[in-house]
């Protein structure tokens, strides 16, 4: 039987406005696997990553890291893994290679080798050409890939991952992708919130859906398509408005999407099997790539 790398039962978060950010949450995450967790913004995925990594206290409910209690005995529970905070500061008058020894001079790491595990982990997420550059003057996404190596160091079993490739530019993004693979393909669980659902789709072996503060969904990828009824897309524009918006319909089979094109009479049309993202509409209601747009509009 394969071992819990975390285990949540019954997980509230109330405020003391009434505000129930978490309401009644259960969740075994398996040792080794990748979990990403989808949600609406406001949905409550950051207040659950922060309760597992006993940042916020639950209101009610179980956290259990490796069998240890997370509420009970926190620092415990906390030196298993590496976290990556959705918004963290960082030092900005140190250099990447003073960052990173700092941090793992606090995870316990002897000084004799903390700048080897230092320069290990920069050259993982390419930043071994900003190794004595200033952290002040890194760019936002080099700044991220720091926070991310600080997770990365002492390699703890488990990593908790709030958001870790926002703002970062295509290659970069990949590179962080190729760390989680080979931090996983270790042995390390990983579990991780994004708003990329390709990031979902690409690394996970299985997917969290978070709505108004309750988990909706969590499976693999083809457990949570089978859970639509509908699961071929045909989009199309109008031929008569050929300048209009884009449609998308849904059909049951490919035989029912293929009558719809002959009997529209459509010349210009894309059909595919749904997607995580089709999924994730049927679910919450939203469209994940509108929300990224928004944040990006607004410097989010």
């Amino acid at each position: 039987m394969t071992a819990q790398a975390l285990s949540v039962r019954g997980l509230c978060k109330r405020y003391r406005d009434g505000t129930e950010a978490n309401r009644g949450i259960d969740m075994d995450v398996r040792a080794g696997e990748v979990v990403s967790i989808l949600g609406p913004n406001g949905a409550g995925k950051t207040t659950f990553l922060r309760q597992v990594t006993t940042e916020l206290r639950p209101t009610a409910g179980s956290v259990r890291v490796f069998d240890v209690d997370a509420v009970a005995s926190p620092a415990r529970a906390k030196s298993l893994m590496g976290i990556t905070p959705q918004e963290a500061g960082v030092f900005d008058r140190l250099n990447v290679r003073e960052h990173l020894e700092l941090f793992a001079r606090l995870k316990g790491i002897a000084k004799r080798d903390a700048r080897a595990a230092a320069l290990e982990v920069a050259e993982e997420l390419g930043l071994g050409a900003e190794f004595t550059k200033r952290v002040g003057d890194l760019s936002g996404g080099q700044r991220r890939r720091v926070l991310v190596g600080l997770a990365l160091l002492g390699r703890p079993p488990l990593l908790v991952l709030d958001e870790p490739t926002t703002g970062l530019d295509p290659a970069s993004r990949r590179a962080v992708w190729g760390v989680i693979r080979r931090a996983s393909a270790s042995g390390s669980t990983v579990i991780l919130s994004t708003h990329y659902i390709e990031e979902a789709e690409r690394l996970s072996d299985r997917v969290a859906v978070i709505l108004a503060g309750q988990l909706v969904a969590l499976g693999t990828l083809e457990e949570l398509l089978g859970r639509l009824e509908k699961s071929y897309r045909v989009s199309y524009r109008d031929p008569l408005d050929p300048e209009g918006e884009t449609r998308t319909r849904y059909f049951a089979s490919f035989a029912e999407a293929r009558r719809h094109v002959e009997g529209e009479r459509l010349s210009e049309y894309s059909m595919a099997r749904a997607s995580l993202e089709d999924v994730y509409f049927a679910l919450t209601g939203h469209h994940i790539e509108a929300e990224e747009l928004e944040e990006e509009a607004c410097g989010v």
